[in-house]
């Protein structure tokens, strides 16, 4: 559990100070290579194995997951810890989740290294299958490793392994969106690629992660333990602002103009409106990852001057790990 806290004099918690930038950077791009892969098989197996999202999912996933994971060891300080870090699988998610990772990010490069030398084949695929399995643990595991922080009220929630999926998801599509709108060479043909599916697939994931958000955020509230977490991240400019209007409204305002009011547009322009929605989207994804690790409270009682730390009730209470909280 995170050991270095700061006191809010607008609220009562604990703000954690031991996870921020770094390691939302880690959950991120580790979102972003695991989505942009499963939105590579998906098209692979829909369109072919040499479709254009296919060769930009499969060439986004290994680099994003390589560059997490570098994050992650800045953020260790050695690769000595990181190492230490795989060594209790039984029972540490951090060590569940460096093999996740570890065995995913070997996948997506046999899967791009034997699509390019060999094309599609049986072994290919059967790579696809078992590696979107793994993409999807890892999108599951960037939520379920705040869940296992049982210090902060506002992580233990189920729906943000939820929220973290969707927003993978989302943010690995729109990588994938990007890419080819500026490198898959222009023209009509990307346009054709994108208007197919990619576009209306955006605008359906942003709606679930909109749910998503919204059912999270009222489960936080409705708990007192992480109400004041709740408060706090509705409270964060970035959150509503940077998240919230450019990271999903603007996204699904530019999808839905894709959809129903450039039909006929040209190439270029369809293009510009695509990356610009992806880019917003990113951002989006970047910052929601962020306010939810900084917002997460160590809830405190202030009573006659002396600040207790408030925890769940252990099945058997032990001396020395805080004040109980009554029934």
């Amino acid at each position: 559990m995170p050991s270095r806290v700061a006191m809010d004099p607008r609220f009562n918690g604990q703000l954690q100070r031991d996870w921020s930038w770094l390691i939302a950077a880690y959950l991120f791009l580790g979102g972003v290579g695991a989505g942009a892969y499963v939105t590579a098989v998906i098209e692979g197996f829909a369109r072919g194995g040499e479709a254009l999202a296919t060769t930009v999912g499969l060439w986004v996933s290994f680099p994003a997951l390589l560059i997490g994971s570098l994050f992650l060891l800045a953020d260790l300080g050695s690769p000595t810890k990181a190492v230490r870090a795989g060594l209790r699988p039984g029972t540490s998610w951090i060590a569940r989740g460096f093999w996740i990772i570890s065995i995913f990010m070997v996948l997506a490069f046999l899967h791009l290294a034997l699509l390019k030398t060999s094309g599609r084949t049986g072994l290919v695929d059967s790579i696809a299958v078992l590696g979107t399995l793994f993409a999807v643990g890892t999108m599951a595991y960037t939520g379920i490793l705040l869940g296992a922080s049982k210090g902060i009220p506002f992580w233990r929630s189920g729906a943000v392994p939820v929220v973290f999926v969707i927003s993978a998801l989302a943010t690995g599509h729109f990588t994938v969106m990007l890419g080819m709108a500026l490198f898959g060479g222009g023209g009509q043909a990307v346009k054709s690629a994108l208007a197919t599916d990619m576009v209306a697939l955006a605008a359906v994931l942003i709606l679930f992660e909109v749910l998503a958000i919204f059912l999270f955020l009222q489960a936080a509230f409705a708990q007192s333990d992480s109400r004041e977490s709740a408060l706090r991240i509705l409270r964060r400019t970035s959150f509503v602002v940077g998240y919230i209007l450019l990271g999903l409204i603007a996204p699904l305002a530019l999808m839905a103009l894709l959809l129903f009011g450039m039909e006929d547009a040209g190439a270029g322009g369809y293009l510009l409106v695509s990356a610009i929605g992806a880019i917003l989207g990113l951002v989006g994804g970047l910052i929601l990852r962020h306010a939810v690790l900084i917002c997460g409270t160590l809830p405190t009682w202030n009573i006659a001057g002396f600040e207790f730390r408030r925890i769940a009730r252990p099945k058997i209470p032990k001396p020395g790990i805080g004040l109980v909280p009554p029934r």
